[in-house]
């Protein structure tokens, strides 16, 4: 999906037509008088209606607006009430119907515009999301690249026999860290947990980043015997962080891992697998 150009161009000549049109409008009914003010504010609200909320709203509005005041209009005359002239009156009605229905259009179209722009911009920047697979904090691959590789694997497991086991790591305290040391400690922190992680486990072992306070790795070649030791290594590794100051913190993750099983077919049902029946340890 493309953002094409003639849309853009198209709400920029809507609402040149309806700033025109709306100056010679509010010049038509001279805003000296009260009423004057009032049929103004209305419109405005129509206007209003129409781009925010799209045409169907505004539309209604507008018959709203003329059901009213054409009954005002014919009560006036039965009654005669002396206010204005019944030919005024509905050639004032019919004049501003028409501006009505002219600004619920234009207004309409701006919002019709404007919506389909914005799910344009959505889908591209979705699109983009999707194709940038490296996080740029860590050199690890992102959560979309994570279910591909691991899909991979899965079949690889299945038709060769192999043995891998899916390790996660979620860190304990995030959002506090990051509020309260900043950004660039927090980026700087996960540049360290990046390069323990490294050193703990084999080049050829696959790294991920689905979230930002998880870590995923496809340790291949494992069986589940293995694990312990792995863990150990790691919480040796990311036990402790030097913030840029000298001081030292803590870290503590929550650690799962799940191998891999003939029974999980997809990847949904492995990752669900993983999150809902493993056995959750501190790390």
């Amino acid at each position: 999906m493309k953002i094409s150009f003639n849309d853009t161009q198209k709400i920029f000549s809507y609402i040149v037509l309806l700033a025109a049109a709306l100056s010679i409008f509010i010049y038509y009914v001279s805003p000296q008088q009260p009423e004057s003010i009032l049929i103004i504010c209305i419109t405005l609200l129509v206007i209003g209606a129409g781009v925010w909320f799209g045409p169907v709203y505004s539309l209604v509005i507008t018959l709203i607006v003329l059901f009213i005041l054409g009954s005002l209009i014919l009560w006036f005359q039965s009654v005669q009430v002396a206010i204005f002239s019944a030919a005024e009156g509905l050639k004032t009605l019919v004049i501003w119907g028409a501006a009505l229905l002219l600004f619920s259009f234009i207004s309409g179209r701006i919002h019709d515009l404007a919506g389909g722009l914005g799910k344009s911009v959505k889908h591209l920047q979705a699109e983009i999301k999707s194709f940038v697979a490296v996080d740029r904090v860590t050199g690890f691959d992102n959560k979309q690249r994570m279910k591909l590789e691991l899909s991979e694997e899965m079949k690889r497991a299945e038709r060769y026999g192999n043995s891998f086991v899916f390790l996660l790591l979620h860190m304990h305290y995030f959002k506090e860290f990051k509020s309260l040391y900043g950004e660039k400690e927090t980026d700087r922190l996960f540049t360290f947990v990046s390069r323990q992680i490294r050193s703990s486990v084999r080049e050829t072992d696959k790294k991920f980043r689905p979230s930002e306070e998880r870590f995923g790795i496809v340790l291949t070649h494992t069986p589940a015997e293995h694990m312990p030791a792995v863990l150990k290594k790691l919480k040796t590794q990311l036990d402790t962080y030097r913030l840029q100051n000298g001081k030292y913190v803590s870290l503590t993750f929550h650690v799962c891992f799940l191998p891999y099983r003939e029974d999980l077919k997809t990847v949904e049902q492995f990752l669900e697998e993983l999150e809902n029946e493993m056995m959750m340890n501190e790390l």
